[in-house]
């Protein structure tokens, strides 16, 4: 836990196969004096998606119950080190080229990118990258979470599949 009174946020994604059906994941943890007083796993997916667009959309799921003028700061923990460094290093120039990157082209799932910009505004948010298998037990429940909705959206589209094929 980073500080006594803060909320702590792990998330995860999968895809499979990657672009394919997929799944997010995301364990809100508010701590008071050191102790957890709330906790609130969200999960989700999509029949036709991505792995980073699932990692992504953790994060929007993981900001969107947050109130607008919370005062305590936020650690939101991803292995994927493309959200933090999008979200601490890349967005003000991505923001100042219309949503372009350092070779003209139009950055990769823009409206996730805006979306959380939006959802953090106003908020002590703080992005830190842990590896995905890296031994801590919430980081550990966002995966397997995700995981199990992975499992959910394979069933869906394998249904899908089926019944659109007789």
């Amino acid at each position: 836990m980073p500080r006594q009174n803060c909320i702590v946020i792990y998330t995860d994604g999968s895809c499979q196969p990657n672009p394919g059906p997929g799944a997010y994941a995301a364990i809100l943890c508010r701590y008071i004096d050191g102790a957890l007083m709330n906790r609130m796993p969200r999960s989700g997916g999509a029949m036709s998606t991505t792995n980073i667009r699932m990692k992504m959309s953790a994060v929007v799921a993981a900001l969107k119950p947050i109130r607008r003028d919370e005062p305590l700061p936020i650690f939101i923990f991803t292995d994927s080190e493309m959200i933090v460094k999008g979200m601490t290093d890349w967005l003000p120039g991505w923001i100042a080229k219309g949503w372009r990157n350092n070779k003209g082209k139009r950055v990769e799932n823009v409206d996730l990118w805006q979306e959380i910009a939006r959802l953090c505004e106003g908020l002590d948010v703080t992005f830190r990258w842990e590896r995905g298998r890296s031994g801590d037990p919430m980081k550990q429940e966002a995966h397997q979470l995700a995981e199990k909705t992975c499992a959910i959206w394979i069933q869906k589209a394998d249904e899908e599949s089926f019944c659109t094929a007789a």
